[in-house]
């Protein structure tokens, strides 16, 4: 009795075919890739890309990947690292989470600091609060109070984050926005940094260019 694959090579070899009742399956760690996906930027910081047509999705992958915290006086501490660029084209954001461990690396912050993570498409400025831009994959989100130094960056986009993304002229980056309270950092006498280790996810789709 002969079987019929379900799975098979046609058009010369040059097209694979899924017939009924076959199955594609990606093991743990395999990819399936299509065009117009994006580049990965920053220290320590590395990209799996899955995706079918317009739909995408990015798992950034961070290993003690270091935050360069600035100090604005009187106000907060704060740093942005770009970590990914679109293509160019427009890119409707379908939502991201953050899922990072977060340590510093001196005494320029306390131990015991509190502060706030975001994720948007400008590096994060000198007020006390993510706004606008520096929050428009992931709203600012509070970190839990730091224990010897250390907290987590767990985080959601919402429904307000849903939105195209004009990059037709200029490709759309992505950046990691952390904040930490004035009263919890003298970064100016002793630079710090905070490490990030762990993922951003981010899903979204590729409308296109003109």
């Amino acid at each position: 009795m002969s079987y019929a694959p379900k799975i098979y090579k046609d058009n010369g070899g040059d097209r694979q075919v899924i017939a009924d009742g076959g199955v594609l399956k990606v093991d743990a760690g395999g990819e399936v890739q299509s065009a117009n996906i994006g580049a990965v930027a920053g220290t320590g910081v590395t990209v799996k890309e899955a995706g079918v047509g317009a739909f995408k999705t990015s798992v950034l992958t961070f290993v003690n990947t270091p935050v360069v915290l600035a100090d604005e006086a009187g106000v907060v501490a704060y740093g942005g690292l770009k970590v990914y660029d679109f293509p160019q084209g427009y890119i409707y954001l379908l939502g991201a989470v953050s899922d990072l461990a977060i340590t510093k690396s001196s005494a320029g912050v306390n131990a015991d600091w509190d502060g706030d993570i975001g994720v948007g498409t400008v590096p994060a400025s000198n007020n006390g609060t993510l706004a606008s831009t520096e929050q428009n994959i992931i709203p600012t989100t509070a970190t839990p109070q730091a224990a010897a130094g250390a907290t987590t960056g767990k985080a959601v986009s919402t429904a307000t984050e849903h939105a195209i993304l004009d990059g037709h002229t200029t490709a759309i980056d992505a950046f990691v926005n952390l904040l930490v309270d004035d009263a919890d950092h003298d970064v100016t006498t002793t630079p710090c940094n905070l490490i990030l280790n762990g993922t951003l996810t981010i899903n979204w789709l590729f409308l296109g260019d003109n």
